[in-house]
């Protein structure tokens, strides 16, 4: 489904004074997270979703390399 510039503006308008009803995060996408969004976006047309974003850290030693 393509959407014109005129259209993301809208829902973007639309979604801005939404609250976040999922939160996806370390966990990533489950089955049970999407069965959830589909759920809800069977309810409701246009849902908002917040996505947190991980900081990935390894620590490397030299010495053994």
């Amino acid at each position: 489904m393509n959407l014109t510039s005129k259209q993301r503006a809208y829902l973007g308008s639309e979604a801005s004074t939404m609250n976040a009803i999922f939160q996806i995060g370390k966990a990533s996408l489950t089955p049970e997270l999407i069965n959830g969004l589909d759920e809800a976006l069977e309810k409701r047309e246009l849902i908002k979703i917040s996505v947190f974003k991980i900081r990935i850290t390894c620590k490397i030693n030299f010495k053994t390399l």
